[in-house]
């Protein structure tokens, strides 16, 4: 019953049904009927319900398992045989099975194949689905017969080969999960199976059996057989004439058989099909030849002898026309074997065409082609022009086909052609397809020289066949065919290769021709859609010669694409280089052919390049241009060398091209221009030289000055900059190879001192400013001292110490060690104030005096349990803290003081002395102690008012909230209660109150402070906030006392249940006499008061209390489960007593039915059978009314869940099943007694009499013939004793059975004496035959005994057969005296006394010293051979190779054997050392054990280097001769694994690094390939890893593991990873220009989490200037769209708070490149929209200037200083550019505007500003000052004030930064001089700007000048003088992002051209601080950008 429950009915009945449609309409036996479909599925379903093995079987096949007797589960067949099988004539029964028909060679059936996965939680098959839909894809159905009629003995085989095509191939193709096993592996195991199936098929043929001859009939042949002679026959004509028809028989068989004619006989060699290869002509020849062999053992019967034999003696016409058809059949039999003889000499050719590739084909053609030759020139009869035709022409058919399948890669059917163009896309697949298809046309050729060089072979000999004379077009037509077909698509695939070539290449303005390739291609695919190597099909040709036509308009295209490509030349060398590219790329003679001539224009160019070159000499050698932070001198002659190099490189590849070079009259002109320019370059860098070598003197005077300058209050190290500018140029002139003077080398060799120096005076300034920073301010007071005594120390410094002096360096370590004290002491001080101080406060502070857990409810006992313990352990605690704090604040003031006497040489004051500002400090800190408590105080009784206060009047458990305080609802009869009570609950609550609030009275108050309180509860106690909290938590809870009442008075509707008596209300039910109606209204309404209570809340919340009602619920159920309890109890009683007695008489009645009545079964056991029949007819009547009401009081108590033992309730189930099981086989039972009681005496007496005659026969054949017979052999009695002791216990079953049937039916009894005396003849005869058997075979049995058993414990095995032996010599002798003179005795006593005498010599030989080779030796002297193999050495080889004659040689191998033994133990130590060593694997981010730990390997490798010297020397002695290969093979081991070991730490470095990649992210979605490349990577990495874990020995996993072998293959792909990785970054960044700005890590961080746009938060600073993070908000969909909604980015934000809105929310959406490029944009768009508003404020302010204040909180920090700057620039143009009679009154409102913005800006200081905002004004002021500044007095000397011009044409004008705004542009216009330059509009957020000087109006006149030029700018100064600030300020001025580089010797040209890359891709600008420190041979690169 419980399989039936899981499975599937559906499944079940879709089975059956296709089952049984299937075999109604399948081919039947001829007699076997068919039927039509409702009969055949009523036949299968009563087959399955008949039997509980059927069903059990039907039911587990749909499960996918079954369930074994011990309750465990196993696997299940997933095929189904429904079978029918001939059980009498014209019937047929049907029987299932799980694999085959059970043996029934005439059967036919249904297979049912079960297609489901394993479910990968259970790892058992699923059970088939319960929905229609699926059962046809789970469920495979389909016929198979076998069939005895063929008359073959094969029939089983084919039964097994249809089993293995029709049911478990099918399967296997469908299979598409195979755990571990590679495709390579599948394919192969697919192929064995088919192979299988071919072996299984040519097995039948060879049985194939022929059309069988008629022979005579018996009793023509009888007077034949009484001694007739022939003659005498053939006088009778009726035998005559039926012989005769016999032979006219055999005539036509043989004549049918020798006509008989392969398939496709008829057809032309030619037009052979091309699956019938060269096998099918070996198939048939041997088919035939097996057809002959049958017919001929047919004829060569004695019976065909003597028909001959009469019809010669009669003269019969017959006989002459059987003799020429015998000679006919004789010859046709001879050729078939000859045929198969010569034929079967190339099958392993044939197979192998079959099998392997093109490339090995070649390679097996001039044998196969040979061996052909030889078989035409010596075959008798296969030595024909149509047999060598037929031969040749399938051997081409077999080569076409070996070249589709390893083109189509044994891909077959639709999906071959998709697969073949599906190897085009890369680039290596492309390669192997193209060098496949190249293969097939060598193949051609290969085949074709091979045939016609065997033809001029053969025609070299004058006579015999001759291979000239087969008609060589039919046998290569079609492959010549095919392979012009091939040479097409390779025409095809490297045109594709070419032009995926030139894709890779990116050359601009290609694309689009490449993708209209691309689309011939694909045009190309659809047009020949058919298999493209199917030469028949005329689409293909076709649709190439279009692509062809359009390939050739593609180079037509190409060409002119290649010559506009060289028409506009800007650079020589570029255009070399782009000529060299296409000249790799393009091999198509169309196109190479003008690519040289390309050269000569290049060559004209390259001479405008020299005139060019000579012009830009001419213009810039006055002023070299050089690149940022070069020196002068040194970036003179880079410059000059750089045209040097311009001009020289490419010269140097045309002298390598003669044809340019020939022409001499124009290539002279260029030449004499190429020399003159470059000997004016090299003069140039000669005169820079020297001008240079004369300056160095006046350079080196700065080397006088002090080392270090205070200016106001700050320290600067001073160094002359002009000794580092001669140092620089000297390194920079140096690595350009140039000579220098001596003076400035020895400068330069100072270097490192002045640097260190340097370096070392900078750090130590910044250690001081450091050190000042970390200063506490509250300690500042009491440290006032200690910086004095630093200041003494730096002092020399500034006064006496020069760049000259000796003792530099221990002024250097004097400021260090001050540094070092003063940094001790404010470290320490710090330390103690950060860790012990202010953590013991905030401990404090964050301390929670209760515990209340949020989301529970307490007990009252758990709560005030829980208080106490917690308060107390917490008072304890923060006493602790107290005291660490006070302790704490007295070591931060002695630690000072001791900082202070610690100086040398110092006088300083003791703690009484700075007693004001100790006893400061410490109030300081006892203050925040005091806030610290009262912090926790006031948090601890908020939480308990919050958790205890009162929520309302009623809440469910499902509330937010969960209630304070458990508080169960208990019924304690007769009433309904609480408990606790509410009083105890509101005790507990003051009680804790209570307890936090004297939790500080316990914590100590501090020493050496002045307070008036004596502790801190005092203080606390006082506070206003604790008081309120303390009223409000007392009386809280009696609040809920009516609430709670009323919820209690509910449940009194359940009174009666415990009021009331049960057992009297029962009593009362029962004198009732109650119907099961009534028991059924009972029991229904206890059922549904459970139902009402489960119905209960089980927790009520009114206020802080949760009511559980859990025990009253509890109670109530268990009330009313006792009054049903009552009810139930009697029903089942009653209900159970009728079942047990309705079961009990239908299992007696069923016992009685099992055995059948039989004709043989005796007349009791039919008497007692035919009473059974009878009271089950008799109870027909009765099985209603005894079954129903026994299933109505099962089902009622079922309803009503009474508990019914699971065994009843089967039994109920069953009970109709059963009774109809149980009639079914009675009325089997009755049929069968009907037919056998009737004929039962009258059989009985006939067969009596037959077998009295029998007896007596048997006994005189026994006497005659018996093994008592004199001068038999012992063996030939043997067989007789067993011959007749067989026949006379057939005849002894027989002498029983009848006995016993004439004692039933009281008939006299026979004896039998004959038979008596027999049986006491043979038990004489067996006691002595069977001994003799027993020991025959035990010896015999011996001989098989395996040696290995035998030679266990140096041959004790031998020594227990020896004692078995000795036991059967005792048995002989104990025979009688009479059977001691048979020859049986004699011969056992032989075969005895031989075995005894080998005991000595098998122990010799048992000895473990004794190896292979020694039984090779003793082979040799024995001169007898045996396998030396385990399961194949046995006793008797011993035996037969009588050792015994060569004793004293077996001796000497075997003393041979021990001495060796000791030289192989030593060898198998060091062997035994390394089955032991492990391989140590370490786990990688929780993924497992997938790395080799690095320590430990490396030890493995030092061990194998050992263990090659300890191999080595073992191979030097001369006793390792019998081990020298093992050993030999072990130190190829050690080397080879130490190899293994190397590269596999290679691959796992790199392995490691990529896995952080791919491990997750959106990277894997944007580099599918590279992600599924790693991720085949990361597959294969596991698998290693993963078997390593499982193998961890050494050497059995690193040796010859294939695994190991894929490590050089692991490492080129993850290269290519690599290398595929940075080419995607590349792609990303310039989709997003910005990206070049940050670093890998934080560009691999972005894109991994691209589909999550908010975890850009923590990188969107590397991409901004200004903007630290970004506002997401989820949008929802517009109206009609469909989605979740779209996140979308509303605002930006600064470093410092400020916010601006986006005009436009940026959608992010897409890559997330695309929306940061988008959300740059709208960024800009916001700027710029902003800073219109901004303009059109300036009218507004220019009247009311008050209105600044509301613009300042309007707009953001950046537009409003872009307002200040444009409203000056307004007045100051205005003024300007007004009438001069109005100057005066311009200048005064100016005057008075710039005046008014000052103070209002000051005053704004004064106010409560904000950090952000104070810098925004501090920021406008400094930018109005300087406005002001100029407007009245400029500070340059010379300038002249704005307000004193006269018009806006003055330079001291232009040369300000000028803020214009131009409506119609709608941009702000920045002008410097004559540089206009619009605002970038890059959100800068709040940042300071620097002061505005001279020399940074200098600056910005100069850069802005340079950028205007399209140049760039390098200021030059001292270190720290705001080079890089000014950059950068200049940068915020245009409102452009400045992008910051540090530049050193790091920084390579690959980094340097990311930069560069961003910079001009972004529009932003690049500052390189210290450019110089880049690599000149960088910086050579960056020039030439």
């Amino acid at each position: 019953m419980s399989a039936s429950k899981e499975v599937s009915e559906a499944g079940r009945k879709y089975v059956l049904s296709r089952v049984a449609d299937l075999l109604a309409v399948s081919t039947a036996p001829s007699d076997a009927p068919d039927g039509n479909f409702k009969d055949m599925l009523k036949s299968v379903e009563e087959m399955v319900e008949s039997s509980t093995q059927y069903t059990d079987m039907l039911n587990n096949f749909l499960r996918g398992y079954d369930v074994v007797e011990d309750g465990s589960k196993r696997l299940f067949s997933s095929t189904l045989l429904f079978c029918q099988r001939k059980v009498a004539d014209k019937k047929y029964e049907l029987f299932m099975s799980t694999n085959d028909t059970g043996g029934e060679m005439d059967v036919r059936g249904a297979y049912v194949i079960r297609n489901t996965e394993i479910n990968p939680k259970t790892n058992w098959p699923r059970p088939v689905s319960q929905k229609d839909v699926d059962l046809v894809q789970e469920l495979s159905v389909g016929i198979i017969e076998v069939n005895k009629q063929a008359k073959t003995p094969m029939t089983f085989l084919d039964f097994h080969r249809q089993l293995l095509d029709n049911v478990y191939q099918p399967i296997l193709r469908k299979q598409e999960k195979w755990g571990k096993a590679t495709d390579a592996q599948r394919e192969m195991f697919q192929t064995c199976i088919q192979e299988h199936s071919d072996k299984l098929e040519e097995l039948m043929t060879e049985y194939v059996e022929a059309e069988k001859a008629v022979m005579p009939d018996p009793a023509y042949m009888k007077p034949l057989s009484q001694g007739m002679n022939y003659a005498k026959v053939a006088q009778d004509v009726k035998n005559v004439r039926h012989f005769e028809t016999c032979v006219e028989n055999w005539i036509g068989v043989a004549g049918r058989l020798i006509d008989e004619k392969p398939k496709h006989a008829d057809s032309e060699p030619q037009n052979i099909p091309e699956e019938v290869g060269p096998l099918t002509e070996l198939r048939w020849w041997k088919e035939r030849s097996a057809k002959f062999v049958r017919l001929t053992e047919q004829l060569a019967t004695p019976d065909v002898k003597v028909v001959v034999g009469v019809l010669v003696a009669a003269r019969s016409v017959v006989y002459r026309q059987w003799q020429q058809v015998d000679a006919s059949l004789t010859d046709a039999s001879n050729e078939a074997k000859e045929n198969v003889r010569y034929l079967s000499s190339l099958e392993s050719y044939f197979d192998a065409l079959e099998k392997e590739s093109p490339s090995v084909i070649i390679n097996i053609l001039p044998a196969l082609v040979n061996n052909i030759k030889m078989m035409y020139t010596i075959a008798r009869y296969y030595s024909t022009e149509q047999h060598m035709m037929t031969l040749f022409c399938k051997i081409t058919n077999q080569l076409i086909q070996a070249c589709k399948n390893d083109i189509r890669q044994n891909v077959r059917g639709s999906q071959s052609a998709a697969h073949i163009w599906a190897q085009t896309t890369e680039a290596d697949q492309l390669r192997a397809l193209i060098e496949r298809l190249q293969a097939c046309v060598t193949l051609k050729k290969r085949y074709k020289d091979e045939f016609y060089r065997a033809s001029e072979r053969l025609a070299l000999k004058a006579s015999g066949p001759q291979l000239a004379s087969l008609n060589d077009l039919h046998i290569f037509g079609k492959f010549d065919l095919f392979c012009k077909r091939v040479v097409k698509l390779v025409e095809i695939f490297e045109t594709i290769e070419q032009f995926q070539s030139l894709s890779e290449y990116n050359i601009d303005g290609m694309k689009s021709l490449i993708d209209r390739f691309f689309d011939y291609v694909e045009d190309l695919k659809k047009k020949a859609a058919h298999d493209p190597l199917d030469q028949s099909t005329p689409t293909f040709d076709k649709a190439f010669m279009e692509f062809n036509k359009n390939i050739a308009e593609l180079e037509c295209s190409l060409q002119v694409f290649i010559n506009s490509s060289f028409e506009n030349i800007t650079s020589t060398e570029n255009a070399l280089a782009l000529l060299k590219k296409f000249q790799l790329i393009l091999n198509r003679k169309t196109l190479r052919s003008d690519l040289e001539s390309k050269y000569m224009v290049i060559f004209h160019n390259y001479g405008l390049d020299l005139e060019t070159v000579q012009k830009t000499y001419d213009r810039q050698k006055g002023h070299p241009p050089m690149v940022r932070n070069i020196t002068p001198v040194a970036g003179a002659i880079t410059w000059a060398r750089q045209l040097l190099r311009r001009i020289e490189s490419p010269m140097q590849n045309f002298k390598e091209n003669r044809s340019i070079m020939g022409s001499q009259k124009e290539s002279k002109k260029i030449i004499r221009t190429y020399n003159k320019i470059a000997r004016a370059l090299i003069e140039f860098e000669t005169m820079y030289m020297s001008a240079w070598k004369a300056a160095i003197a006046n350079m080196k005077s700065g080397l006088n000055a002090t080392l270090l300058i205070r200016n106001e209050g700050k320290l600067y190290v001073n160094f002359d900059l002009d000794i580092l500018q001669l140092i620089k140029e000297a390194k920079a002139l140096m690595s350009m190879d140039v000579q220098i003077p001596t003076s400035a080398k020895m400068v330069l060799m100072q270097e490192h001192k002045f640097k260190k120096f340097h370096g070392q005076l900078t750090h130590a300034i910044q250690e001081y400013d450091r050190v000042v920073s970390r200063i506490i301010p509250v300690t500042k007071p009491l440290m006032q001292r200690n910086f004095e005594i630093l200041d003494s120390i730096i002092r020399p410094g500034e006064v006496s110490l020069t760049w000259t002096s000796m003792n530099i360096d221990g002024y250097i370590a004097r400021v260090h060690a001050g540094l070092q004290r003063l940094d001790v002491v404010v470290t320490q001080v710090n330390n103690i104030v950060q860790n012990r101080i202010q953590a013991n406060l905030k401990f404090i502070s964050s301390t929670l005096l209760v515990n209340l857990p949020e989301n529970q409810s307490f007990s009252l006992e758990q709560f005030v349990s829980l208080q106490e313990k917690h308060i107390k352990a917490q008072s304890e605690l923060m006493d602790i803290k107290n005291c660490e704090v006070e302790k704490a604040a007295d070591d931060v003031i002695d630690t000072i003081l001791a900082g202070q006497k610690a100086a040398p040489d110092a006088l300083c004051p003791g703690r009484s002395e700075n007693e004001e500002e100790v006893l400061a400090l410490k109030s300081h800190f006892n203050n925040l102690m005091f806030k610290a408590i009262l912090t926790t105080t006031t948090r601890s009784l908020n939480l308990i008012k919050k958790r205890v206060g009162t929520r309302g009047n009623r809440t469910d458990f499902m509330q937010v909230g969960k209630p304070f305080f458990d508080v169960h609802v208990e019924l304690s009869a007769p009433h309904v209660q609480l408990h606790p009570s509410l009083e105890e609950v509101q005790r507990a609550i003051n009680q804790s109150a209570n307890a936090v609030l004297k939790c500080s009275k316990y914590i100590s108050h501090w020493l050496g402070v002045q307070e008036t309180e004596t502790n801190f509860f005092e203080k606390i106690a006082k506070n206003k906030e604790i008081v309120k909290v303390i009223l409000l938590l007392t009386g809280g809870i009696h609040r809920l006392n009516k609430q709670v009442m009323d919820y209690l008075n509910s449940f009194k509707r359940y009174e009666y249940l415990w009021l009331l008596d049960k057992h009297e209300e029962y009593e009362k039910f029962l004198e009732q006499e109650p119907t099961l109606q009534m028991f059924e209204q009972e029991l229904k309404r206890y059922k549904a008061v459970e139902d009402d209570v489960d119905g209960i809340q089980p927790s009520y919340g009114i206020g802080s209390l949760s009511l559980d009602t859990a025990r009253f619920k509890s109670a109530l159920k268990k009330e009313a489960q006792e009054w049903k309890a009552q009810y139930a109890k009697n029903l089942h009683q009653k209900a159970s007593r009728d079942l047990a007695r309705i079961q009990s008489q239908m299992d007696e009645n069923e016992k009685a039915l099992l055995n059948a009545i039989k004709e043989e079964d005796s007349l009791e056991d039919l008497r007692m059978m035919m009473d059974t029949l009878r009271e089950i007819r008799e109870r027909e009547s009765e099985v209603d009314l005894l079954f129903e009401p026994v299933q109505e009081n099962y089902a009622m108590l079922r309803s009503n869940d009474a508990q019914i033992p699971k065994d009843e309730e089967e039994q109920v189930g069953e009970l109709w099943h059963h009774w109809r099981n149980l009639r079914s086989k009675a009325e089997v039972r009755a049929d069968e007694i009907s037919k056998l009681q009737n004929g039962f005496k009258t059989r009985l007496t006939r067969e009596v009499d037959v077998f009295l005659g029998v007896v007596k026969t048997f006994r005189a054949d026994f006497d005659e013939h018996g093994p008592m017979c004199e001068g038999i052999a012992p063996s030939e009695a043997m067989e007789r004793l067993n011959k007749y002791q067989r026949l006379f216990e057939d005849h002894k079953r027989s002498w029983t059975t009848f006995q016993a049937g004439e004692e039933l039916f009281g008939m006299p009894v026979h004896e039998y004496p004959e038979l008596a005396k027999t049986e006491k003849e043979l038990g004489l005869l067996e006691k002595l035959y069977q001994l003799y058997v027993k020991v025959i075979q035990k010896i015999k049995g011996y001989a098989e005994t395996l040696w290995v058993d035998l030679k266990q414990g140096g041959g004790q095995g031998f020594v227990a057969l020896v004692e078995e032996v000795n036991r059967f010599q005792q048995q002989a002798q104990r025979l009688p005296k009479a059977l001691k003179t048979w020859d049986a005795f004699l011969e056992l006593k032989k075969y005895i006394d031989d075995f005894l005498g080998l005991e000595e010599m098998i122990s010799a030989l048992a000895h473990p010293a004794m190896r292979e080779r020694h039984w090779k030796n003793i082979m040799q002297i024995t001169s007898h051979e045996w396998k030396l193999d385990e399961d194949l050495f046995k006793l008797g080889d011993i035996l037969e190779a009588k050792m015994l004659n060569f004793e004293e040689d077996i001796q000497d191998v075997t003393m041979s054997a021990q001495k060796e033994a000791d030289i192989e133990k030593k060898y198998k130590e060091i062997e035994k050392n390394w089955k032991d060593t492990e391989l140590v694997l370490g786990e990688f981010k929780h993924r497992g054990q997938l790395i080799l730990r690095g320590e430990e390997t490396n030890q493995i490798k030092e061990s194998l280097e050992e263990s090659q010297l300890q191999v080595g020397s073992m191979l030097a002695s001369r006793f390792v001769a019998p081990f020298r290969t093992e050993v030999s093979e072990w130190m190829a081991k050690l080397s080879a694994v130490s190899e293994k070991i190397g590269l596999w730490q290679e691959v796992q470095s790199a392995w490691v690094w990529l896995e952080a990649v791919f491990a997750g992210g959106d990277i894997m979605k944007q580099l599918p390939m590279e992600a599924k490349r790693f991720a085949q990577i990361d597959k294969t990495w596991v698998k290693i890893m993963t078997k390593a874990a499982e193998q961890k020995n050494v050497i059995g996993f690193c040796y010859e593991n294939e695994l190991l072998d894929l490590l050089p293959n692991l490492k080129d792909q993850l290269d290519q990873c690599q290398k595929q990785l940075q080419s995607y970054l590349e792609t990303k960044r310039r989709a997003f220009p910005r990206f070049y700005f940050v670093s890998e890590t934080v560009l691999l961080d972005i894109l991994s989490q691209a589909s999550d746009p908010t975890a850009i938060q923590g990188n969107i600073q590397s991409i901004f200037d200004g903007v630290t993070g970004v506002k997401f908000e989820k949008f929802k969909p517009a109206k009609g769209e469909t989605g979740s909604g779209v996140i979308k980015i509303t605002w930006l934000y600064s470093p410092e708070g400020e916010a601006i809105q986006l005009l436009e929310p940026v959608p992010c959406v897409g890559n997330v490149e695309c929306w940061l490029l988008a959300l740059v944009e709208q960024m800009c768009l916001t700027v710029k929209e902003v800073a219109k508003r901004c303009a059109a404020e300036v009218p507004t302010l220019q009247g009311n200037l008050r209105h600044f204040e509301t613009c300042l909180k309007t707009y953001v920090a950046q537009i409003s200083l872009l307002l200040v700057q444009i409203l000056w620039t307004t007045d100051v143009q205005e003024f300007l550019s007004g009438p001069k009679s109005e100057q005066k009154q311009l200048r005064e409102a100016a005057d008075r505007r710039i005046n008014d913005l000052k103070d209002m800006l000051v005053e704004l200081t004064r106010t409560d500003l904000t950090k952000m905002d104070r810098i925004n004004v501090e920021t406008l002021i400094t930018i109005h000052v300087h406005q002001q500044d100029v407007w009245r007095a400029p500070p340059g000397k010379g300038d002249t004030p704005l307000k004193k011009l006269r018009d806006g044409t003055s330079f001291d004008w232009l040369k300000q930064a000028r803020f214009y705004f131009r409506p119609e542009k709608e941009e702000v216009i920045i002008q410097i001089a004559d540089a206009d330059t619009l605002y970038c509009n890059e959100y800068l957020g709040v940042k300071e700007r620097l002061v505005i000087t001279p020399l940074t109006d200098r600056c910005y006149i100069t850069l802005s000048q340079a950028l205007a030029m399209k140049l760039g700018g390098a200021p030059a100064g001292p270190a720290g003088t705001g080079k890089t600030e000014t950059t950068k300020d200049l940068a915020r001025t245009y409102g452009k992002l400045c992008i910051v580089t540090n530049c050193s010797d790091q920084l390579d040209y690959k980094a340097m051209g990311k930069i560069i890359k961003g910079l001009s891709q972004a529009n932003a600008w690049g500052c390189f601080d210290e450019f110089n420190r880049i690599d000149l041979p960088v910086l050579s690169v960056v020039a030439q950008q």
